[in-house]
């Protein structure tokens, strides 16, 4: 009978049995049991089901204490044994796995290379991006992420007016070539210039201004400093209080470089200097300020004129190629298509119409968010430069449980960076990073880098007022398929009505995280923690920890022995 009512699995138990196996009975959860037509008299062995159809396993009983336990979960005694239906895939996360130790030549933690590729064409220092979410990443984040060589995605969840000015505080906020420098009227008072001074794009104002004859023609003057105000009456105009032109250092090599600049300020004893055109129009500033910033931290990821870089998401509507457009006119160095479902129509066409635009396919195209090879491979063709992966594994997301989608963070890690590397395009690991052990196995998986959010939540420079629950200074983060975050879309769009809270079905939270303090030394100790991982590889960079790592799945025992234990922790 058990020939002709399974005669597949019949074929396979054949092949899997042994002398020790005397005896073969099968239960499908029903008073009905088969048995092999000539069962030995003793020890017996039983085939269970005990998860039916998806699991079998051999309960092999020897004269040998203790029972022997074989799962044949994707053997060939799988679902396809029961008539040819597909054997699920198995799915792993961080926490199922282990980077195993091997022998390291690396002598010092500071002899690895942490550096790495964002998207095709940029390079960063850390694999760390800051999650383009409106509880985690706006400017003063993105220069932070930029200063310590990783870089800020900003969030999409305002006016395409206002993250172009995000893009801008940016690239303002440290650069050797100052592009857009402030500007004011040889006409204007004492009073008008203060305000300008005092200018809130950047902490504590500006240090000088450049005086024009127009805003138009902007044919140098003179420059005001605010020691030039201090014994002025409020109606002196500022073409009486500035220093003239003819009296300063200018320059007319709009290609000087850093050490020039240096060495020219040094000589001249100024503080700053104006790159002007053939008809004396100002193109560019220089201050000792900015050359200062940019010398003294070596690990900031800048763009080739020296300014930090920035990148910024946006959607698939109409609406979006507009802000795309906007957005690289404003300096940003890299868009990210992100959608919940990166592997769909509208996100593959708008990679498409990106790349085909020339005002935006100047800049690198990052797109997802995805879960599988297949959607690595057709951004890829679409023309994507960088991939976002994870469908779900946010601390705030919840996708899986909303629409039963996505995919285990390490596997789907494994398997977008396994189609990715063979076009040279880099994958960012979004979400599911608790610690920066998890960090070092998402590289190690074949991340590029990793994108933070609940981590970097709760930072100085994260947005949002710091608020107190039960005694302890917390920040709200949410995630941005959330109902909050929606609904304030919504309402800054002016479509708040009764039919957006009928079709919103929310896949993500609100929480609140505890204030973590300033950003930088949280990012010092994530990449301590990478370079570490690194190290227990064998290898001295990325690249090399990809090459030679192995894993090791754990069980829930061995991931409770992971961390401390047994002790009173103080």
């Amino acid at each position: 009978m058990l020939t002709r009512l399974f005669p597949a699995l019949h074929v396979s138990l054949s092949s899997l049995l042994s002398p020790e196996l005397m005896h073969v009975s099968i239960s499908l959860h029903s008073p009905s049991v088969f048995t092999c037509p000539t069962p030995p008299p003793s020890p017996p062995a039983s085939l269970l089901f005990t998860q039916a159809p998806v699991q079998l396993s051999l309960y092999a009983h020897t004269s040998h204490p203790p029972p022997l336990l074989l799962s044949l979960f994707h053997s060939r005694l799988g679902m396809a044994a029961l008539g040819g239906l597909p054997t699920l895939p198995q799915g792993l996360t961080y926490d199922d796995v282990l980077l195993i130790p091997q022998r390291s030549p690396v002598r010092s933690r500071k002899a690895v290379n942490t550096s790495t590729h964002l998207s095709r064409n940029i390079r960063l220092k850390i694999p760390i991006v800051a999650s383009n979410m409106d509880t985690v990443c706006e400017d003063k984040t993105a220069v932070t992420m930029a200063r310590e060589g990783g870089i800020g995605i900003l969030h999409r969840f305002c006016s395409i007016e206002e993250q172009c000015a995000m893009v801008r505080k940016v690239k303002r906020a440290q650069s050797f070539l100052i592009e857009d420098p402030r500007m004011i009227l040889s006409s204007a008072t004492k009073t008008e210039a203060l305000e300008e001074l005092n200018w809130s794009g950047r902490k504590g104002g500006v240090s000088c201004l450049m005086v024009v004859d127009d805003f138009t023609s902007r044919r140098l003057c003179g420059v005001l400093s605010k020691s030039d105000l201090v014994f002025a009456s409020d109606s002196d105009l500022i073409g009486t209080l500035m220093t003239p032109v003819k009296r300063m250092v200018v320059s007319t090599n709009t290609s000087i470089t850093l050490e020039e600049a240096r060495e020219l300020m040094h000589m001249k004893r100024t503080n700053n200097i104006p790159l002007l055109g053939p008809k004396g129009e100002l193109l560019y500033l220089i201050t000792q300020s900015d050359i200062l910033k940019l010398t003294g931290n070596r690990n900031a990821t800048l763009d080739s004129r020296g300014r930090l870089i920035v990148g910024a998401a946006i959607g698939v509507k109409n609406e979006d190629h507009k802000r795309a457009a906007a957005l690289v006119d404003a300096g940003v160095d890299v868009l990210v298509v992100d959608i919940a479902h990166g592997h769909s129509d509208l996100c593959i066409d708008m990679v498409k119409a990106l790349k085909a635009n020339p005002r935006t396919n100047k800049v690198d195209i990052i797109a997802g968010n995805i879960a599988t090879a297949e959607a690595a491979q057709d951004l890829i063709d679409a023309g994507a430069d960088g991939l976002k992966v994870g469908v779900g594994p946010g601390s705030i997301c919840i996708t899986r449980l909303v629409a039963g989608a996505g995919v285990p963070q390490l596997s789907a890690v494994m398997d977008c960076a396994r189609v990715a590397k063979k076009h040279g395009v880099p994958c960012i690991a979004d979400g599911g990073v608790k610690t920066a052990g998890d960090i070092c196995k998402a590289i190690a998986a074949g991340a590029d880098t990793v994108m933070l959010g609940n981590m970097l939540a709760g930072t100085d420079e994260a947005p949002g007022r710091a608020l107190v629950k039960d005694g302890k200074k917390v920040k709200i983060i949410r995630g941005m398929a959330g109902f909050g975050a929606n609904i304030s879309k919504a309402e800054r769009e002016k479509r708040l009505d009764e039919d957006v809270f009928n079709d919103l079905v929310p896949e993500g939270v609100e929480g609140s995280v505890p204030c973590k303090g300033p950003l930088a030394p949280i990012l010092q100790q994530l990449v301590g923690g990478l370079r570490s991982g690194i190290s227990y590889c064998g290898a001295h960079s990325i690249a090399e920890m990809q090459q030679h790592a192995k894993f090791v799945r754990m069980s829930g025992a061995g991931l409770r022995e992971s961390g401390s234990h047994d002790i009173s922790k103080l």
